[in-house]
């Protein structure tokens, strides 16, 4: 339980960092309100946006991390594709009409090294950002990161509670949903 709760923890910093990543990485400036109007309610702050402000980066900085996913961009898209074939490869070995449980375990193993670069790639990248970082901003990047963790166990309970209210207990039985009101016409004889 702890290795999946870490996991999550590692995998949401990384998933904060990827959106820094590619807010730098994209020379964009917020849209300002024109002729007095303000952000409609419906309308939500660009996440990226307010985190890269928040964080200060530097010019420097800035033109770093962008040279440094130009250079992951590729390295990752590469890695992310063999993880796609990996999984359609298992899938297609267990599914089979005759299952072989030594093609299984080798599919298996595939998919297994195809995650493990994935997230090799993701986590240097994290670490080159944070050497790009200095102690201030990595500080503010802690705070960032731990809003965002609160905001998204918020989602994942309120998410539970509707799961929940939806199930019957059967992984595999349908969803329960309201029986549908159909009105009475009948058919001209």
């Amino acid at each position: 339980m702890k290795t999946i709760n870490y996991f999550r923890v590692a995998a949401f910093s990384l998933t904060m960092l990827v959106f820094v990543s590619a807010g730098v990485a994209q020379e964009t400036k917020p849209v300002e309100p024109q002729d007095g109007q303000s952000q409609g309610a419906n309308q939500q702050p660009d996440i990226r946006t307010n985190a890269l402000r928040q964080l200060g980066l530097s010019r420097e900085q800035v033109q770093q991390i962008r040279r440094m996913n130009m250079e992951r961009k590729p390295l990752m898209d590469e890695a992310q594709n063999r993880l796609r074939l990996a999984n359609r490869s298992l899938d297609d070995a267990i599914y089979a009409d005759q299952v072989n449980d030594t093609d299984v375990q080798a599919r298996l193993k595939e998919v297994q090294l195809a995650q493990a670069d994935v997230a090799r790639i993701r986590f240097m990248n994290e670490l080159s950002v944070r050497k790009i970082l200095t102690p201030e901003q990595l500080v503010r990047f802690r705070e960032l990161r731990q809003r965002f963790e609160q905001v998204r166990e918020n989602i994942e309970k309120r998410n539970a509670g509707r799961k929940d209210a939806n199930r019957s207990g059967d992984a595999f039985a349908p969803r329960q949903t309201r029986p549908v009101i159909r009105p009475n016409i009948q058919k001209p004889q």
